[in-house]
């Protein structure tokens, strides 16, 4: 028998990983436990679900995945940044199901884009290689977290040909970007919109009861950094330069 000699990029990708899952546990067990519970049952649906979350492990080996050290408000942590390589994407008919920064998935391993946007964010002017239409109806398809619907309300046809569907804020993105504008501005422009459009059914779910005025309120504090996360989904996926 031969046995496959693992080179140093294997090994350190092995290493860090079982870091990042003892990292993990750690962070699970600071959660009070009923935060703790919601947590577990929303991987174990993303587990059973989502072909990005099942496929994880497996594309950190083969490097479309990649592990980093980086310090982080002075404590020195694991980030996990996706090369958008490989990425299994889910199909809908002829359309490529456009990933979202709103998906914890997309939030777990951000395109290895983000860094440098986040430094380059008041420069940076993206321009797009791709038009956006909108759609008469959303259609509504299980997205890549795998346990809820998601609305996708535009076609995007990219310059090479492809064609996605895309949910509200990579569209929102695709809409704001026009050369001029920086990131930032782009950024801000697409928050303030996105939280117009979530007010009400936010008001009215907190009027029925069914969600409460802090978690409302880190939903929307949230939202700034999702629409960084999906400009990265754009620019790895050569949708925007």
């Amino acid at each position: 028998m031969i046995l496959k000699r693992k080179s140093p990029e294997e090994r350190f990708a092995e290493d860090l990983a079982r870091a990042l899952e003892e990292e993990h546990k750690r962070w699970l067990e600071s959660l009070p436990p009923e935060k703790r519970r919601l947590v577990l049952e929303r991987e174990k649906l993303m587990l059973k679900n989502s072909p990005a979350w099942r496929e994880a492990e497996k594309r950190i080996e083969r490097g479309e995945i990649k592990l980093y050290w980086r310090k982080i408000d002075g404590d020195l942590r694991i980030v996990a940044r996706d090369t958008m390589k490989n990425f299994p994407f889910k199909r809908h008919r002829d359309y490529l199901l456009l990933p979202s920064g709103t998906e914890g998935y997309m939030e777990d391993h951000p395109p290895i884009s983000i860094d440098w946007i986040t430094e380059n964010a008041e420069t940076w002017r993206p321009r797009a290689l791709a038009t956006t239409k909108r759609l008469e109806e959303p259609i509504e398809l299980t997205g890549y977290d795998g346990y809820y619907e998601v609305p996708y309300v535009c076609e995007i046809e990219a310059r090479d040909g492809r064609r996605f569907l895309a949910a509200a804020m990579e569209c929102l993105l695709l809409e704001e970007i026009d050369g001029r504008k920086t990131a930032k501005e782009v950024i801000d422009n697409v928050s303030t919109r996105y939280v117009e459009k979530l007010l009400h059914k936010y008001r009215q779910l907190i009027r029925e009861g069914k969600l409460a005025k802090e978690e409302a309120k880190n939903l929307m504090d949230s939202i700034p950094g999702d629409a960084l996360v999906g400009l990265a989904i754009l620019k790895d996926l050569g949708l925007i330069v």
